[in-house]
């Protein structure tokens, strides 16, 4: 299937055409929030492809919870993010089309990463079919596709997997490392769903991003006194990225949660608000989700039921999501090591993405 995906449609049966032709077309008239409905005044306009990436990252730096996004966001962040921009008329022209301009973007970046300079992709599939499709099953097999036309090497891409992309980081005296990014996917329908912390304006967003090369990079280019420092600062952004996800939910809900050191971690399916900052109790090493918020793309988001539920199920699905990979010291084992300490390659490694997607079923409540 992946080489199905990657090569020419024979007789223009393409299959990412035909994935698009099954999604259900939602209320074209439905707010998205006001940060959205602001960004697709743009987003979803004839505006030049320049303005358009310009409105995404201005949201970022006012809307994204994931602080990392919002401090890379910003001009003069160094690593940044790179964005590659794929439009409406890129998807019409197919699955072939979309994975040579994906990998194109793909190796641009990896090269601009081993020089330090950025350790975030921002793919932004721009369309405003998408931004209005209803969650469900049909969006889940649309992100999935595209998920593996970024990585073909390990399509066909399922749900509920933790998909993790390689970039190099060329070091101080000439080696190379390789570091894990993490893969997740963002879409305009994840509002007030359980899967808010995801939503994005203008349809869909796959976000790759190395926290571990970003903190290396950083400490590289002179930002901090220490390995111990630069790591510290990234695990401080962490954390002040839970709980930020209620931005655009009329109360401020999020799908995750700090946890009190020492306490269990359930909240209950109505979740806490957004506290927009760190509790002084808050456990360091772990956090609450409805839903595993690492994966690449979750089975929830065929859930289009509102959050919080209007009848609390019996028994909710929660997660304790871990954070003490944000260490200087040696990462725990059932960590990748490489999503905070750099493994060595060669050149020809640089362009790799080593690791098989991990299984993480709805019936596991650890990371």
């Amino acid at each position: 299937m992946a080489a199905a995906l990657g090569a020419a449609p024979p007789g223009g049966d393409d299959p990412l055409q035909a994935a698009l032709g099954r999604l259900v077309p939602g209320d074209r008239r439905r707010s998205f929030g006001a940060d959205i409905d602001a960004a697709h005044e743009v987003l979803l306009s004839t505006a030049s492809r320049e303005r358009k990436e310009a409105e995404l990252l201005r949201w970022f730096g006012r809307s994204q919870p994931c602080v990392f996004a919002k401090v890379t966001a910003r001009a003069a962040a160094h690593p940044a993010l790179d964005v590659c921009w794929i439009d409406e008329a890129d998807l019409e022209r197919g699955a072939h089309h979309v994975r040579e301009r994906l990998q194109r973007a793909r190796t641009a970046w990896k090269r601009r990463a081993a020089a330090g300079l950025t350790s975030s992709l921002q793919v932004m599939f721009n369309s405003e079919v998408l931004a209005y499709a209803e969650p469900g099953p049909e969006l889940v097999e649309v992100l999935l596709m595209l998920t593996g036309l970024y990585l073909p090497e390990w399509a066909p891409v399922e749900a509920d997997t933790i998909c993790l992309d390689g970039i190099p980081l060329r070091r101080p005296g000439g080696r190379l490392e390789l570091y894990a990014a993490s893969m997740t996917t963002f879409f305009t329908g994840a509002h007030l769903t359980r899967a808010h912390d995801h939503r994005v304006p203008g349809g869909v967003l796959l976000n790759v991003n190395a926290v571990g090369h970003h903190t290396q990079a950083a400490y590289d280019a002179g930002q901090f006194d220490c390995p111990a420092a630069a790591v510290e600062r990234s695990h401080q952004t962490a954390l002040r990225s839970v709980g930020n996800g209620g931005i655009g939910h009329p109360d401020g809900r999020s799908s995750t949660w700090h946890l009190r050191k020492g306490q269990p971690g359930g909240q209950g399916q109505s979740g806490p608000r957004r506290p927009g900052y760190v509790p002084p109790d808050a456990d360091p090493e772990r956090y609450g989700s409805q839903y595993h918020i690492d994966v690449t793309v979750s089975s929830q988001y065929a859930d289009p039921g509102p959050c919080p539920p209007p009848v609390p199920p019996a028994e909710p699905e929660e997660w304790t999501m871990m954070l003490d990979y944000f260490t200087a010291e040696e990462t725990p084992g059932y960590h990748n090591p490489a999503l905070m300490r750099g493994l060595p390659i060669t050149p020809g490694q640089a362009g790799d993405a080593p690791w098989k997607p991990d299984s993480r079923p709805g019936d596991r409540r650890e990371f």
